[in-house]
């Protein structure tokens, strides 16, 4: 079995996905250990790249002017993945999210989108259960009294530091598989959790996106 641990980083208006980062990892004398990585800019079709998100993530046009367009990508992304069962496993329920909304939209597959889990909540729940609150990625490295690896808001970077601190949780927390139809039936449920940063508090901004499709 092979746990996938991936990001994304996306555009600022219509969020359409930029950059897929993931890490291959697997269970080696019960430990984690990390196999491979994947990296891909993507070419966005209806969302232009703008300063904000170039000075947040660094991505320029340049690197995505001859990048491959979304269903060249995520086809090498399920390339990369392989035939191997695996597990998906993202920080937050975002990146699912824009799985599904891109693939369905790019007319791309989307019955390889299973067993996803959120480490994130994971994480949360071994932390603050009682209060509900969720980690964003930085303030859960600091948590774990581990320093960030290279570059935020990239999506290999971001994979990276995920994994780093799903080996830690690993042992404590129950990985399930589940398929896409539950995924795409959980995708606009209200979240158990709220986010919370080193400097403040709020309710998850997906959960109120149920709206826009009612």
């Amino acid at each position: 079995m092979q746990y996938i641990v991936y990001d994304l980083e996306m555009t600022n208006r219509l969020s359409e996905i930029i950059e897929i980062g993931a890490i291959r990892m697997t269970e080696v004398n019960g430990e984690l250990t990390i196999l491979d990585t994947f990296q891909t800019f993507v070419q966005p079709k209806m969302d232009k790249l703008n300063s904000r998100i170039t000075n947040l993530t660094g991505i320029t046009k340049k690197d995505l002017i001859s990048a491959p367009v979304y269903a060249e990508a995520i086809e090498n992304f399920r390339s990369w993945i392989g035939l191997e069962e695996y597990y998906l496993c993202s920080w937050g329920p975002e990146d699912k999210w824009a799985l599904i909304t891109d693939s369905t939209f790019h007319q791309a597959e989307t019955d390889w989108i299973i067993n996803h889990n959120d480490l994130q909540f994971h994480f949360s729940l071994l932390h603050d259960s009682e209060k509900g609150f969720r980690y964003g990625l930085s303030r859960a490295l600091q948590t774990m009294e581990l320093s960030h690896q290279g570059s935020k808001h990239r999506a290999l970077d971001d994979a990276i530091n995920t994994a780093r601190i799903f080996k830690r949780i690993y042992k404590n927390i129950e990985i399930v598989k589940n398929p896409t139809s539950y995924l795409e039936s959980k995708l606009f449920e209200p979240e158990k959790l709220v986010y919370k940063t080193k400097a403040e508090e709020s309710i998850s901004p997906f959960a109120s996106l149920s709206k826009l499709f009612n």
